[in-house]
């Protein structure tokens, strides 16, 4: 029995079938081949999208999510390069007022229960992920560039707690990501992110997990 998320990838199926993936291949730089098979990696794991769906190279399992994801991304129609100033996702929609801070605690919540006391250990699995840790510029915060899709980069923030505030992390997009993504599926694609962080610290491999 199909759940609402399979649905959702199942709608979007007829859309892909009409997508010219060989201009979606040269708008973002992505390898396609002689039978028009784009090849693309996210949270290092390789995809096959064609005008008939995304499978996974490997042939493992993988969340139905991350294809719904990739069907949003070749469809996009956006164009240019990152600007590499980065918001928390909840900053990025007109829905946001300036007293709005829970939607960035409850993004963030879970990687904060994972990884709050222990910073080496999510520095060792965003670079898992290919991410790349920044120099900091206090002692107190560590940061990291992690290209979560080819022309979204992303940022992981970590502060120490004090005397004062618990510890954080936070979760920021660039700038130029709702060129490319909408608001919703920024939102899926920040979960999506999160639940590989999570999970490949929780099996110490990138795809050890569905």
């Amino acid at each position: 029995m199909s759940n609402s998320y399979d649905i959702i990838y199942e709608a979007l199926l007829p859309k892909l079938a009409e997508c010219n993936l060989a201009g979606s291949a040269a708008r973002f730089n992505l390898p396609i081949d002689s039978d028009g098979q784009i090849t693309i990696n996210f949270l290092k794991r390789n995809y096959r999208i064609t005008n008939t769906g995304v499978i996974p190279v490997d042939g493992k399992p993988v969340n139905i999510n991350n294809r719904s994801i990739l069907i949003h991304y070749v469809l996009s129609q956006g164009s240019g390069d990152p600007v590499y100033s980065f918001k928390p996702l909840f900053r990025m929609t007109t829905l946001f007022s300036s007293g709005d801070t829970g939607k960035a605690s409850m993004m963030d919540a879970p990687l904060i229960k994972a990884f709050g006391n222990d910073v080496d250990k999510l520095d060792e699995t965003i670079i898992k992920l290919g991410g790349k840790p920044e120099l900091s510029r206090d002692s107190y915060s560590r940061s990291w560039l992690l290209e979560v899709l080819p022309k979204i980069p992303v940022k992981f923030i970590y502060r120490e707690a004090d005397e004062d505030f618990p510890v954080e992390i936070q979760t920021l997009f660039d700038e130029s990501a709702p060129e490319f993504l909408d608001f919703e599926c920024l939102a899926f694609l920040c979960g999506c992110l999160i639940r590989a962080v999570i999970k490949t610290a929780e099996y110490g491999t990138v795809d050890g997990w569905e």
